[in-house]
């Protein structure tokens, strides 16, 4: 397994993953600091954060430090910054691990809708929301985003098409 101690070079895509932190507790990699761009510094908050995962070739461990998603593609895509500083795409989590990232993969998965659909109705997001988490347990639902709304309010200040959406 590679580790931060070990010099081996790292996929930057990662599946079934789930995050630790330092008392190896499952933690949502939204706990981290966002890295908005790279000019920005990140607070000092130093919150001990592992990911867990598989690449092709590896399992990995490896401490991150930041998160950033980028919805501006067909898919919206998630990494996190590795103590390295290599960024880390995140592919799908452990089955056991869904329902810790569940309310943070709903949140940039409509903040990916509403970039590309800014004029949808309420209905079509829940619609595509629901076709899109149709294998977790839960449907999708407003309270799954009450938990990020300093998120959702940042990125709508920082995108343009966001800030025109209903």
């Amino acid at each position: 397994m590679a580790s931060d101690d070990e010099a081996e070079p790292v996929s930057h895509t990662i599946t079934e993953y789930c995050f630790v932190d330092d008392k190896d507790e499952p933690i949502s990699f939204s706990e981290l600091p966002v890295q908005w761009n790279e000019s920005e510094s990140l607070d000092d908050k130093k919150k001990m954060i592992f990911l867990n995962g598989k690449s092709d070739i590896q399992k990995i461990y490896k401490q991150v430090t930041a998160w950033k998603f980028d919805i501006s593609g067909s898919k919206p895509e998630i990494s996190v910054l590795s103590k390295e500083k290599n960024w880390i795409t995140l592919q799908k989590p452990r089955k056991s691990f869904e329902h810790t990232v569940r309310t943070i993969l709903i949140t940039v998965h409509s903040l990916h809708y509403l970039e590309k659909n800014p004029g949808t109705s309420g209905k079509a997001l829940w619609d595509h929301l629901s076709k899109t988490f149709s294998l977790y347990e839960a449907k999708p639902s407003e309270n799954d985003l009450v938990d990020h709304v300093n998120l959702i309010t940042e990125a709508i200040k920082r995108n343009e098409a966001l800030g025109k959406a209903k």
